[in-house]
């Protein structure tokens, strides 16, 4: 294992993330680090669908009630699309 921030092979166990997964801290720098980290990520179908629904009047609460994703989310979903 090798820490992605510094780069140094000196890491240790610290523990278990909410998921299961293992979770790692360099002696190095002193940050936690995981193996395989994935981004947390809407696919496309998903947001568009969303997005569609938002341009059809519906409010940014009524999105996170009905989706259950965050407002924020949705407003830079906006801020790029523009």
């Amino acid at each position: 294992m090798e820490c992605y921030h510094c780069g140094s092979v000196r890491v240790n166990k610290s523990g278990k993330t909410r998921n299961g997964k293992q979770r790692y801290k360099c002696r190095e720098c002193g940050r936690t680090l995981r193996e395989n980290p994935q981004r947390h990520t809407y696919d496309e179908a998903r947001k568009e669908e969303i997005l569609r629904a938002y341009h059809e009047r519906s409010s940014l609460r009524g999105l996170t009630r009905i989706f259950g994703v965050s407002r924020q989310t949705v407003t830079s979903w906006l801020k790029k699309s523009l």
